[in-house]
């Protein structure tokens, strides 16, 4: 097993890793597009990623740099966006970082032809869902692949990804997204903008509140999310996956070595909600008022090696058994919830106004 894991830029944060199987670390400057809004990264200065990086590669650790942005807005084809695009990768060669992630295939062939050393990793973002995508990729020179989380619980498709993609696999493992998310686009196209909301004094992330209001209305969406336990890496590992992505850069050190501790030791005996982007504290709201004991989903997985989701739920009640069985509630469910829809109606009634932006 080997694990792919955000890293917080902290002062022995990668010395802390060294008792686990982490094969690589990824992260960026903060101010750059990316599958994060800058707000929630640790801001830091080129200076500090060089030594972040020479620090990795001392322990055996590669540093992939997230250039993973859904949207850039043309950018990179403007003449000013190609020399930011070159300047960077130039500087990402200079100082020894082992590759980068990407959702862009301009930005691969660009790298892959002008900057051949650096390791070329396509984002989950690309929604990357049959053989023929995996194989366009695989041909245009990716040297791995992030599936996207919600191919987690479909079997028959990754069995047979694996059997017919050469390049590298990797498994994400602890995103809490609704299953099959109708959001799941808008939000990374909003992601990758939300500087420029930023730098006008705004930032609200409606596709959270939605889909923090959805789990809050109906919890069994927790459980229907295509997260993994690490009690279950095993499953995937038969089919040939050995490479485990965790998702977490906008946390800091403490959560994700807990996640990374969890994984590694395959075993955790705490709240799921811990190790899940999406189902832990969701800010502005706090912390998610259930409580999601792992120790009782032993054997939840084994029902989807048959099943096949896309098809809809139609009087399936797996999920909702296995919440049952597994979940408490700590908190005041209903008033959680009203309050996210106060949020919303301000955002859908027109009762919220941005700051109107300066003169140009």
């Amino acid at each position: 097993m080997k694990l792919i894991v955000p890293t917080t830029f902290e002062p022995g944060f990668v010395e802390a890793l060294a008792a686990y199987p982490v094969s690589r670390v990824y992260g960026s400057l903060s101010e750059e597009p990316g599958a994060r809004a800058k707000m929630w990264l640790p801001a830091v200065r080129e200076e500090q990623v060089e030594d972040h990086i020479a620090q990795s590669r001392s322990r055996g650790v590669g540093f992939l740099y997230t250039m993973n942005s859904s949207c850039d807005g043309s950018r990179a084809f403007t003449a000013e966006g190609q020399r930011w695009l070159a300047e960077r990768l130039g500087w990402l060669v200079d100082v020894g970082a082992e590759g980068i992630v990407t959702a862009n295939p301009y930005v691969i062939e660009m790298t892959k032809r002008r900057y051949p050393g650096l390791r070329v990793t396509l984002s989950s973002l690309v929604n990357l869902d049959s053989v023929d995508k995996a194989l366009f990729y695989e041909n245009l020179g990716v040297d791995a692949i992030y599936l996207p989380e919600y191919l987690n619980r479909n079997f028959k498709l990754l069995k047979v990804l694996r059997k017919k993609i050469s390049c590298d696999l990797a498994i994400l493992v602890n995103l809490g997204c609704l299953v099959h998310c109708p959001l799941r686009d808008y939000h990374a196209n909003f992601i990758s903008h939300a500087s420029e909301c930023l730098d006008r004094g705004c930032y609200l992330d409606y596709s959270l509140a939605k889909c923090t209001q959805i789990k809050s209305a109906s919890p069994v969406e927790l459980i229907k999310a295509t997260w993994i336990r690490p009690e279950d890496l095993s499953v995937y590992e038969e089919l040939g996956f050995t490479q485990f992505k965790l998702a977490g850069r906008e946390k800091g050190g403490e959560w994700v070595l807990r996640a990374v501790a969890a994984y590694s030791a395959r075993k955790y005996g705490g709240n799921l909600n811990d190790l899940v982007i999406g189902l832990d504290g969701i800010d502005p709201f706090g912390e998610f008022p259930i409580y999601l004991n792992n120790t009782r989903l032993d054997g939840f997985i084994d029902f989807f090696k048959k099943k096949d989701c896309r098809l809809g739920c139609h009087g399936c009640t797996h999920c909702q058994e296995w919440l049952e069985r597994s979940a408490s509630v700590k908190g005041n469910l209903r008033r959680y919830g009203e309050g996210i829809g106060r949020l919303l109606q301000r955002f859908t009634t027109g009762s919220f106004k941005a700051p109107l932006a300066g003169p140009s």
